[in-house]
């Protein structure tokens, strides 16, 4: 008779609610879900003359119609009962969220297939390391068939589909190529009492199984689920009732899902590793940079990553390192504006496995760092975390060798990034300015020295918005006094005014607005409506004490006035004091330590080279006025 049957405890540990492998993916469960699912996907065995497929879909069904669930319920009941004692919140929620539902009627079911896989392996084996063994009831080890870089090696992946079930449950469901066809339930819950069982132990252990309660065995099929979807050809299915995630609000599990498959998948799909299908919505090779422009809230480095791979390829830096002769190291890099400054790291199977820390700052950028060869994927495999998305030497059967290796391949990457964007100083490079005006948060960067250890010039990027505000006026006239009141006007806050005022007069007269300036008659002019242009700027260092600025206005004015600004420890800026200009474009002259330019049209790049006084280096920011 097909039902639930949890093993005996045989007077061994008790096992409460936490569960380790559960934990350890609460924090982001479809994020698990994602990376685990595909993972196991991309390294079943497979046609590979085409891509593995994923599909997601969830339905909504009676809770009496799936497999078990009415059974599943006294169960619940008897955990609850068992304790009742014990004031264990996080149990309780999970106990009070799956009675209310119970008591609903409906639950929703996520489904999740592949396609173009083998199957699962020995679902009716004695030997417990198959591949279906090692899914369904392998715990701390998984069993893989493809090749020695599959991913899975600590087991606990299969916890991402538990963790998304207000049930804790999930069934499998396989077709082989050996022409065999398994179905079985898991249920990862909490120890209880059940004298029915018989045995001189009535306590059960808090992991149970859906199918042949004779040596809880796998059975050929089972009606409920064909009804959700009959499988036809060779591959997996996974069944999660009690899926958590609707398509509302915050909880919209589609754009989510989307997200991360991008995030962590972007390379297999670009290689055609792998295609997705989440609701009806296709993410393949074909579809993908709309997908990615699309979804770019839900994958915002998976859309910088992605301008990299789409990028004409004059414009993308394409470097490539022998590793020890274990295989290659590929960098592909892209110097261009508003990227991430980030490297994605992926292995051979295309998956994203680490994030590199302490990249160089000052430009915008994006990588794409790939693993190929099947000796280096195992050794650096051999050091990922249980999420396998971090090395970590340590984990490493030789963690010397692993942290040596680790540091040569960071520093490579960091060496390149700083080498190209050295070489392209000539070159528009876009500036990243996340960190200018926060400097407590910058790295120190040997590369970024001078001669005598003093820090250098960093290449900026200060794109101002102009905000736009309501004008506000003041009268200029004269208040009191014996003095001749010669013109009347207003000044308002950007300077616009009518008329302008003469030095005449026993007392003084303060006008609100912009400063001005007095002209050779001792006149006080204004710079008239003037005001912040939204500007590309970066400033280098081209030797000898000469630094050169290199600006793009994205408005044309007749008349421009150029502040630059230092930025100190404390992330305060204060403007510089330019000396002297060496030679520079669209009329550039020297004002009170300003640049004053003439005449620049839209995008029209300006470039000065200057001098600064004093022999200090600065981290340097723009500000670019005119009218």
């Amino acid at each position: 008779m097909i039902g639930w049957s949890f093993p005996s405890r045989n007077n061994g540990e008790t096992e409460g609610f936490a569960n380790a492998g559960m934990e350890f993916f609460k924090g982001n469960p479809l994020r698990a879900l994602a990376r685990e699912v595909c993972q196991n996907s991309l390294d079943a065995q497979r046609d590979e003359d085409k891509p593995v497929c994923v599909e997601f879909e969830k339905k909504n069904v009676r809770i009496l119609s799936f497999p078990g669930m009415s059974q599943l319920g006294e169960v619940l009941k008897k955990c609850s009962d068992y304790w009742s004692d014990e004031d264990d919140e996080k149990a309780q929620v999970f106990l009070k969220r799956a009675f209310e539902e119970l008591k609903s009627g409906d639950t929703c079911v996520l489904r999740i297939s592949d396609f173009n896989t083998t199957g699962l392996e020995g679902p009716y084996s004695q030997d417990d390391k198959t591949p279906w063994n090692g899914l369904v009831k392998g715990a701390s080890y998984s069993v893989k068939t493809a090749s020695k870089t599959a991913a899975g090696s600590f087991g606990i992946g299969k916890a991402a589909t538990f963790i998304n079930s207000k049930y804790h449950t999930t069934f499998y469901r396989t077709k082989n190529i050996q022409n065999e066809d398994a179905v079985q339930g898991v249920a990862r819950l909490m120890a209880f009492s059940d004298e029915s069982y018989g045995d001189a132990d009535p306590v059960r252990r808090s992991i149970g199984y859906y199918g042949e309660p004779d040596g809880n065995l796998a059975v050929s099929s089972l009606p409920g689920l064909d009804q959700i979807y009959k499988r036809t050809e060779v591959g997996t299915d996974i069944f999660v009732p009690g899926f958590k995630f609707d398509q509302s609000g915050k909880n919209d599990w589609v754009k989510l899902m989307i997200g991360e498959v991008l995030e962590n998948f972007l390379m297999a799909i670009e290689y055609r590793n792998l295609e997705v299908n989440i609701a009806g919505n296709p993410i393949t090779k074909k579809e993908l940079k709309y997908v990615v422009a699309s979804y770019q809230k839900y994958a915002k480095d998976a859309f910088c990553f992605n301008k990299v791979l789409t990028a004409d390829s004059s414009k993308v830096i394409d470097e490539a390192y022998d590793f020890h002769r274990m295989g290659k190291l590929r960098l592909r890099l892209l110097y261009e504006k508003d990227l991430n400054n980030k490297i994605l790291v992926v292995r051979k199977s295309g998956m994203k496995v680490s994030e590199i820390g302490g990249l160089p700052k000052g430009f915008s950028y994006s990588g794409i760092l790939e693993l190929q060869g099947d000796e280096l994927n195992s050794f650096f495999r051999n050091m990922e975390n249980p999420t396998h998305d971090k090395w970590e030497p340590d984990r490493h059967s030789n963690p010397s060798l692993a942290k040596e290796y680790k540091r040569e391949v960071e520093e490579w990457v960091k060496d390149i990034i700083r080498k190209k964007a050295s070489e392209m100083a000539g070159e528009e490079v876009y500036v990243d300015t996340a960190n200018l005006f926060n400097t407590t948060v910058r790295e120190k960067d040997p590369q970024n020295k001078n001669e005598n250890g003093k820090e250098g010039i960093i290449n900026t990027t200060y794109s101002i918005e102009v905000a736009f505000t309501t004008k506000k006026t003041s009268t200029v006239r004269r208040n009191s006094g014996a003095g001749k009141k010669e013109v009347s006007g207003t000044i308002d806050d950007v300077g616009d005014l009518s008329g302008h005022r003469h030095r005449d007069g026993k007392r003084s007269q303060t006008p609100k607005g912009r400063k001005g300036r007095a002209d050779s008659e001792g006149k006080d002019r204004v710079f008239a409506g003037m005001k912040t242009i939204e500007t590309t700027a970066r400033v280098i260092g081209v030797g000898d004490g000469v630094s050169r600025l290199i600006c793009t206005p994205q408005t044309g004015i007749s008349k421009g006035v150029i502040q630059l600004y230092a930025t100190g420890e404390n992330g305060k800026s204060i403007p510089i004091h330019i000396s002297s200009l060496e030679t520079g474009t669209n009329g550039a002259t020297l004002e009170n330590g300003k640049i004053v330019l003439n005449e620049v049209k839209e995008h029209e790049k300006v470039v000065i080279d200057f001098r600064i006084s004093g022999d200090r280096n600065y981290a340097m920011g723009v500000e670019f006025s005119g009218n």
